[in-house]
């Protein structure tokens, strides 16, 4: 049965002899947003590189709608790509650059001239076309270059990290109409990222690499839920992680914590680190005392900062009306702290 969309096989890929990709495996249904995250240096660059054919791989398969799109000319994949650095053309005006895909495609003058337009208006730049490039805002030149991404139609799009040198309010604002437009027009998409809550926001599916293998994949909620390791529960925005006082016996680990002790089947050669979300501490009459060290709103919600034991910076969602320095008390279910693989 045909697939539609992307497939990646055991996708292996070397920079300068060195291995940047090991073994990548993932599929993306056509129309679909998948997030790639991972710390800087994993490999999420090059990804993108050698799905649009800028890079060759040194292993796997990569297939569109189950045609190998390896055997394929990069510029002639139907793939556009958005960089960090739009790279536009300094000597051309705005429907220049825009129009500058179309003529490397043939397309006759007025069919070019007339989807420029459209374009320049889909992406609430009507009236710019004669602008020179060099008098844009940093959130008007990614608009004009996502505009000349999507103008030769392409039936995927690889994000690079195209916002980040955005302000965060510019950002979020460019990121909710860039996504907008994505999913209006129905056109799959890969989103290189860093930031966690984007990806929550705005994907599908979510891809984590470290060290160029993949160490996580699925929804958000599906890795948020059970982030199996602690890089993903960092990208993720999990905070109060840290590593605990640990004793191995007879094929049990036991970890100590601040409430008490929880034990775990594992390894010997394992290492370990523990998990304490936000909602699942409560400020009560009988727990441990804590002091507030800092408070903090984030989607509308108050979360305080405590230090507690030997935890410095345990984080706590809360409604209650509490202040720096305010000595507290947390209680905590032993059930609720999660083991994660460091």
């Amino acid at each position: 049965m045909t697939f539609n969309g992307l497939e990646i096989s055991e996708l292996s890929a070397q920079l300068g002899g060195k291995s940047v990709l090991q073994s990548i495996s993932f599929t993306l249904q056509e129309g679909k947003v998948l997030a790639v995250l991972g710390p800087s240096g994993c490999g999420k660059s090059t990804l993108l590189k050698v799905i649009a054919g800028i890079l060759t791989p040194t292993d796997g398969e990569i297939f569109w709608n189950s045609v190998d799109i390896l055997k394929t000319p990069a510029h002639k994949r139907g793939i556009g790509l958005m960089f960090q650095n739009n790279a536009l053309f300094p000597h051309m005006s705005v429907h220049e650059n825009i129009r500058f895909g179309l003529e490397m495609l043939s397309v006759p003058k007025d069919e070019a001239n007339d989807r420029t337009h459209d374009l320049l208006e889909l992406v609430d730049l009507k009236g710019y076309g004669n602008r020179a490039v060099d008098s844009l805002s940093g959130g008007e030149s990614q608009r004009v270059a996502l505009a000349r991404v999507l103008a030769p139609e392409p039936k995927l799009v690889l994000l690079d990290e195209p916002f980040n040198s955005l302000d965060r309010a510019l950002r979020r604002t460019l990121v909710d109409q860039v996504f907008e437009i994505l999913r209006e027009k129905r056109i799959t998409s890969i989103h290189v990222t860093h930031d966690g809550d984007e990806a929550s926001l705005f994907s599908d599916s979510i891809l984590i690499i470290e060290n160029g293998q993949v160490i996580n994949k699925g929804t958000f909620a599906e890795i948020i839920d059970l982030p199996m390791n602690v890089l993903s529960a960092n990208l993720l925005g999990l905070r109060t992680i840290w590593v605990p006082d640990a004793q191995y016996r007879d094929g049990n680990w036991s970890f100590l914590t601040p409430w008490g002790s929880i034990e775990c089947a594992g390894s010997e050669s394992g290492k370990y680190q523990l998990l304490l979300r936000p909602d699942h501490i409560q400020i009560s009459n009988d727990g441990l005392e804590a002091l507030v060290t800092k408070t903090f709103y984030k989607a509308g919600q108050k979360y305080i900062n405590c230090r507690v034991g030997n935890l410095k910076n345990l984080t706590v969602l809360t409604d209650s009306n509490v202040s720096v320095g305010e000595s507290i008390y947390l209680k905590v279910d032993l059930d609720s702290i999660e083991v994660l693989a460091a």
